[in-house]
């Protein structure tokens, strides 16, 4: 026999070995793995041989099989058969940021006020922030509510989106307190400026910091221009710098159970320095009034105080009012503001209900 009739007889050989081709690619499914033939023993001496003969004459090997398509989805599928993955089964996995929780100075309007002034409230938040926002601090949160529509009802908010808190510092009874560009343009309107710097003032002095002065600064600067009527901030302010621009009984402390009772805390300057609570239900019926006396009153601004039994007040339903009766006739309520209960104190604004957690 000459050396091609045995190449020729070698070849016919590995073909009868080889195994059956795989079926058209379009009948073989996403979600299985093409099924391997093993094939046939065969000699060990031919083994050589055959790698000798493949590797010389390739060419003659593919061009005596047919469908070279075919060849090909078969060895993709014998070399990776786990890469064949069907698109729907392919998730992304949102990215949620970081949480951050605290105390958040929002307001809200009141009801038969004659001032016309925004009664601040603090509340307590758990929100997601923007990624890799490893400093987040309350003005991220507060623009993140706003920027998403999450802030709760009824509490609004001043602070632009834009407006940051960078970096804090005390030095003796003053807080500096550095802020970005976009703080000098103010909140777009003198009544809208004097609540803006309200919220960051009350915000940045609360937890044992109420008595501190914030001297606001932009680029380390002193601002001598701020907002629409171009204010001098240039000097330290504090609580009560602005306080005439506040609505006549607002709350400093965050509502929240402690010991079998509510705790609110506040501002106000009342007729006579007194002023009242409820306690509304889920449909708005009064199941509690109580009256306050404040430190002050009648055009002194005075400080008030109440508990109220965590027994009359259901978590998620319940609100607290307070108010004021008018002087003229003493049955008409003034100054309201209404201050929603959340469950467990604390509005999540995350949706995720295990992001609550104590702050």
């Amino acid at each position: 026999m000459s050396y091609e009739d045995k190449i020729r007889d070698l070849l016919e050989r590995l073909v009868a070995m080889t195994p059956e081709p795989p079926p058209n690619p379009e009948e073989i499914t996403m979600t299985r793995r093409a099924i391997v033939r093993r094939p046939r023993p065969m000699l060990i001496f031919a083994g050589a041989a055959a790698l000798v003969a493949l590797l010389a004459v390739p060419i003659i090997l593919l061009g005596g099989r047919t469908g070279g398509e075919v060849v090909d989805t078969t060895t993709s599928t014998l070399v990776s058969p786990t890469t064949i993955v069907p698109s729907e089964t392919t998730t992304t996995t949102p990215t949620v940021g970081i949480t951050w929780s605290g105390y958040v100075y929002v307001y809200q309007m009141p009801q038969n006020s004659f001032k016309n002034d925004p009664a601040l409230v603090p509340i307590l938040v758990v929100v997601d922030v923007e990624d890799g926002d490893e400093d987040a601090n309350f003005s991220d949160a507060l623009a993140q509510m706003t920027r998403d529509g999450s802030l709760p009802e009824p509490f609004q908010n001043s602070i632009p989106e834009a407006v940051r808190v960078i970096n804090t510092s005390i030095d003796g009874s003053v807080l500096s307190v550095e802020m970005n560009e976009a703080f000098l343009d103010g909140a777009g309107g003198l009544l809208a400026d004097f609540t803006m710097l309200n919220q960051l003032i009350y915000q940045l002095t609360h937890q044992g910091l109420e008595d501190l002065k914030v001297l606001f600064t932009v680029n380390s600067e002193p601002i001598t221009e701020f907002g629409t009527d171009g204010l001098d901030l240039s000097q330290p302010v504090g609580r009560d710098t602005f306080i005439e621009d506040l609505a006549l009984i607002f709350v400093t402390s965050p509502i929240v159970e402690s010991q079998g009772a509510y705790h609110v805390a506040g501002v106000s300057n009342t007729f006579e320095a007194v002023l009242a609570l409820r306690v509304l239900d889920g449909s708005g019926e009064v199941v509690h009034e109580q009256f306050i006396q404040a430190t002050d009153g009648s055009g002194t601004w005075g400080t008030y105080e109440a508990t109220v039994d965590a027994n009359l007040i259901v978590p998620g339903e319940s609100s607290i009012m307070l108010f004021s009766y008018s002087p003229e006739g003493g049955d008409r309520l003034i100054d309201v503001i209404e201050v929603p209960i959340p469950v467990d104190d604390v509005w999540n604004l995350t949706g995720r209900p295990e992001a609550v957690t104590s702050p």
